[in-house]
Formats: C-alpha cells, sequence, structure tokens
C-alpha cells in the first residue's frame, strides 16, 4: 500500500475508533507525542484492530524513555556513557526518576491487562491519560532531566 493509501486508510481507522471508544485526545494530540503516523508507515500497515495499535505505539514511545532512564539509575558498568550520565544525579533526584520510571510501568502493565480483557471503556481512559500524564507529568520532568543532562555535556 502506498503511503498516502496508509495515511488515509489511518485517517478512517482513527476516525472509527474514536467514535466507538469515545475519547477525548485528538489525532493531532496522539500523533504529536506518539508518532502514530511515522508508526503506521514503518509498519505499513494500518491493524484492524487499530485502538490496540495506538495503545502499542503509546506503550512503545514510553518504554523507549523507560530504558533511557534505567541506564541512568542503573547505568551499565561497561558503558562510559551511562555511567557519565548516572553520576550527573544526586539520590534525591533518583528517587524522582524511579517514580516516574514506576507510572511508565503502570502505564505498560495498564495496557497489557486492557489486551487480555478487551476492556474498551479501559482502553479509551487509557488513551486519554497517556496524553494527558504526557503533558503534566511526564514531559515536565524529561525536560529538567535532559536539561542537566545536556548542560553536564556542554561543561565536558
Amino acid at each position: 500500500m502506498e503511503q498516502k493509501e496508509l495515511i488515509k486508510e489511518l485517517e478512517k481507522k482513527f476516525e472509527q475508533i474514536k467514535k466507538e471508544l469515545n475519547f477525548n485526545s485528538t489525532f493531532e494530540d496522539l500523533d504529536k507525542i506518539f508518532s502514530i503516523k511515522d508508526g503506521i508507515v514503518k509498519d505499513e500497515f494500518v491493524s484492524e484492530n487499530f485502538s490496540r495499535q495506538v495503545c502499542y505505539r503509546i506503550v512503545e514511545t514510553y518504554m523507549g524513555w523507560n530504558e533511557y532512564l534505567h541506564s541512568i539509575i542503573m547505568p551499565n558498568p561497561q558503558n562510559i556513557l551511562n555511567m557519565s550520565e548516572s553520576k550527573i544525579f544526586g539520590q534525591e533526584e533518583k528517587k524522582e526518576i524511579v517514580e516516574l520510571m514506576k507510572k511508565i510501568m503502570e502505564i505498560n502493565s495498564q495496557n497489557s491487562l486492557i489486551g487480555l480483557t478487551k476492556d474498551k471503556e479501559a482502553e479509551a481512559k487509557f488513551i486519554d491519560n497517556a496524553v494527558k500524564f504526557w503533558e503534566t507529568g511526564f514531559k515536565p520532568q524529561m525536560v529538567k532531566i535532559m536539561k542537566k543532562i545536556n548542560k553536564e555535556w556542554g561543561n565536558q
């Protein structure tokens, strides 16, 4: 399927799931944060179960960041970059990072539970809560973390 056709199918499927699930998040919100279009183009298909595909992209994004945060908390001793970044943060800051990681794991496990139960109401809440958490919790904390890391690398 060509990219234009994929995007057209994506838009159609998004309208269907938005109507079916009745969530508040817009396509623009989801795409801006979780790169929905890019994921569809990369995968080269729009799933018949598109809402699960969207949820997977949400979790994939958060878990990618979680792996990075994990490298700050428990750096690989064979990786000088991990070791250097870990030393930037004190114990209190690391506790805050761990709390952020716990929230991401809550999101991950909630998605797994929804996949098992097929609870469409929970799925709608999951999508809206993922966007809300990004804007109000995750992004502000990550900006703070990344500014500190960037500043430290600039001072090297």
